[in-house]
C-alpha cells in the first residue's frame, strides 16, 4: 500500500541552479514531468527581442527528459542535479550556445521504492488517495 502525497507544481531551475527535491523523511521521489531547454518564456527565459521568440532554435525548443530524471531521482529519498548537467547537455534540443533550462514535476510517494510502486504512482497518483497493490 502507499499513499499519494502533494504533488510540486512545474518549477523551473535556470543555469547554475541545483535541482534539490524536498520529500518527508518516509517518502521517495517519483518525477512526473521533466523538460530540458528552451520551451516558453518564464523566470529563466525573458522575452528580449520578439523576433527570437518566434524562432525554435531559439524559444520552443525542448527535449523530454523524464527517462534521465526517473533514472537519477525516482524512488530515491533525496537526490541533486545541477543545471546545466552533462547528461542533460547531450540532449541539445537548441542552438548551442544558448542557456538551456530544466523545468520539472515531481511527487513524494509515502513509502519504500519498488517498481510496481513506481509504476502505480505514474499512472495513478494525482491526488491523495491510497492504493492496495497485490500480486
Amino acid at each position: 500500500m502507499f499513499v499519494c502525497a502533494d504533488q510540486h507544481g512545474l518549477e523551473e531551475y535556470c543555469h547554475y541552479e541545483t535541482f534539490r527535491p524536498e520529500c518527508w523523511k518516509n517518502e521517495v521521489i517519483v518525477v512526473r514531468e521533466a523538460i530540458y531547454g528552451r520551451r516558453q518564456v518564464g523566470r529563466c527565459i525573458e522575452a528580449e527581442n520578439s523576433d527570437l521568440a518566434e524562432d525554435p532554435r531559439y524559444l520552443g525548443c525542448y527535449a523530454d527528459v523524464l527517462g534521465m530524471l526517473d533514472a537519477k531521482c525516482s524512488g530515491r529519498k533525496d537526490c541533486e542535479l545541477r543545471i546545466p548537467d552533462p547528461d542533460l547537455e547531450k540532449a541539445t534540443p537548441c542552438v548551442k550556445s544558448l542557456k538551456m533550462f530544466l523545468e520539472v514535476r515531481y511527487t513524494c510517494v509515502e513509502g519504500a521504492y519498488d517498481e510496481i510502486t513506481l509504476s502505480v504512482s505514474h499512472a495513478l497518483c494525482t491526488t491523495n488517495r491510497t492504493f492496495m497493490i497485490t500480486n
